[in-house]
């Protein structure tokens, strides 16, 4: 089951605070503002770009988020609720599980209501843990402001990959396995104080497609937004 952290009773650190936890293990089922359909990348759009941009609304502060990945391979499947608690980055290609194998993008839903009451944001940053790397080369992941998650998001019926916020490497000489990942989500974050948003969603690929090296997974249940 899905699990939340109450938003309360938090120490605030020197400089960034946990704002939102995001305490999500596997996707969540969509409440039925979240299950109509999905949004796709131009060129054939099932939601109007004002709507993406503006998220329905989103489940009460203190509750968790929403989250999937998709496949290239599988371009019309709908991995929501269905790959535990791993969000898959870049190309697998392992012996095992091949109908796992292809090109994977993931995508990560938080709740921002919290930041309408908040001063001015300076710096926001979505922490995240890696919990795999199939190299220890330093293979970029990017992560992008896009529009909003459905049930029925798939790679065919993506949400529209709206503009590229940060670019990390997790780790290199070894040191790549299960580490926290920090990832600048400022421009997003202030847009969506600026229009009250209920939520945001940011999406992870990798920059290398091509080699099976660059792939990654990562664990949404770890996923947090902390600001300045």
């Amino acid at each position: 089951m899905p699990t939340s952290r109450s938003l309360t009773g938090r120490r605030r650190s020197r400089s960034l605070y946990p704002l939102l936890a995001c305490g999500l293990v596997g996707g969540l089922a969509a409440p039925a503002a979240w299950a109509a359909d999905a949004g796709t990348q131009a060129g054939g759009a099932k939601a109007s770009v004002a709507e993406q941009r503006a998220p329905g609304p989103s489940a009460p502060m203190g509750r968790v988020g929403l989250w999937t990945s998709v496949n290239q391979s599988h371009p019309n499947t709908s991995y929501w609720d269905r790959t535990g608690d791993v969000a898959r980055v870049g190309k697998r290609s392992l012996g095992e599980n091949r109908h796992l194998n292809g090109v994977w993008r993931s995508f990560i839903t938080l709740g921002t209501e919290d930041l309408h009451r908040r001063k001015p944001i300076h710096e926001a940053r979505l922490l995240i843990r890696n919990t795999t790397s199939q190299s220890c080369a330093p293979y970029n992941v990017e992560i992008w402001d896009t529009g909003r998650v459905y049930r029925s998001t798939t790679w065919h019926e993506q949400p529209r990959w709206y503009h590229w916020l940060d670019t990390k490497h997790p780790g290199s000489n070894g040191n790549c396995q299960n580490r926290l990942v920090s990832f600048d989500v400022t421009r997003s974050a202030k847009e969506a104080q600026k229009n009250r948003w209920p939520s945001m969603t940011l999406g992870l690929k990798a920059s290398n497609t091509d080699s099976s090296n660059a792939y990654k997974t990562f664990a949404p249940s770890t996923a947090r937004l902390v600001v300045n």
